[in-house]
């Protein structure tokens, strides 16, 4: 009689669980995550993003972005990281639907609204609050609709950028390889170093096309009056000048209004690439103001960028020894 009691328990139990699971799978099905629909980042080609600094549009144009309506050209990087969350968009849980946002940074004037086009289409519309406690998720809303939802990824790091912080800082680049010449002025006064290659020679007793292939060819770079430079500190000025990056692009300033050059460096190469600083406008400033020939706008560098690219050219002559000589 006691046994049967407990087989009428368990079975009682066994009931009870599976009304309980199915109440429970009942209840998911309520919260059914919205589908979001697939997208290529390689067919989006508009991206605009409002927070409470404003709106900032990114267009693609052929293979390039910018930000409109200035056509300033956009960091690449970030536009690629941008691109890849769009097209990785996955909602993980269901969070709220509340519609109380506070928690979440998504009222109005905290949330930051993304939309992104593919042609004509909008493929994605979506409101960032702040990451999830993981960090590997963030508060988001679908559109207009209520519901608060975790998504993969730490969307805001991506999407939380102004349109100073999206532009390309690159001012200057090119391939020190193609590089012939560097004639800079300072003060009124030009100096031009050439680059010299000369084929090593031959050793005693080698045929000259064995010499040839086993050594480099020397390179010197001298002065128009035939002055040595230290290849090193050659080196170093067009390292840094070959990829170099600006602080900040500031506000009302037009090339037209620069005056005082302090100094102008041409490296000549497959083009001209010019480079210029002027006088600082207040004495304590921290930053020189700059243009390029690669760029039509102005451009800060900090005093340590600066100041190597300032020096008396002389510093980058004399009687040094050239280090590809040695053996």
């Amino acid at each position: 009689m006691k046994l049967k009691k407990e087989y009428i328990f368990i079975a009682i139990v066994i009931v009870l669980l599976v009304g309980y699971l199915s109440v429970r799978e009942t209840n998911r099905s309520e919260y059914k995550l919205p589908a979001i629909a697939k997208v290529a980042a390689a067919d989006i080609n508009r991206i605009e993003i409002t927070h409470q600094g404003g709106t900032v549009v990114l267009e693609k144009k052929e293979t390039t972005w910018q930000i409109q309506p200035q056509a300033y050209p956009a960091d690449s990087g970030k536009v690629t990281a941008m691109l890849d969350d769009l097209e990785k968009l996955s909602l993980t849980a269901l969070v709220s639907e509340s519609k109380s946002y506070s928690r979440y940074d998504l009222e109005p004037d905290k949330a930051i609204r993304v939309k992104a086009w593919a042609g004509d289409e909008l493929k994605r519309d979506l409101q960032i609050g702040k990451p999830a406690p993981t960090f590997q998720h963030t508060f988001v809303r679908v559109g207009d609709a209520p519901e608060v939802y975790h998504a993969q990824q730490n969307l805001k790091s991506a999407f939380d950028l102004s349109a100073e912080k999206l532009r390309d800082k690159t001012v200057l680049a090119f391939n020190l390889e193609e590089v012939k010449g560097i004639a800079i002025t300072r003060e009124g006064k030009q100096t031009v170093i050439r680059k010299s290659e000369t084929a090593p020679a031959p050793a005693e007793g080698s045929p000259p096309a064995d010499a040839a292939a086993a050594k480099p060819a020397e390179v010197q770079w001298l002065t128009d009056q035939g002055k040595p430079a230290d290849l090193s500190k050659i080196n170093r000025l067009l390292s840094m000048l070959s990829r170099l990056f600006c602080d900040s692009y500031p506000d009302g300033k037009s090339i037209s209004d620069l005056t005082n050059p302090i100094t102008s460096i041409v490296i000549k190469g497959k083009k001209d690439y010019t480079l210029t600083l002027y006088a600082k406008t207040e004495k304590d400033a921290k930053e020189y103001l700059a243009s390029s020939s690669e760029t039509g706008s102005v451009f800060t560098l900090s005093d340590r960028q600066a100041e190597p690219l300032i020096a008396d050219p002389e510093t980058l002559t004399g009687n040094a020894e050239n280090p590809e000589k040695k053996n």
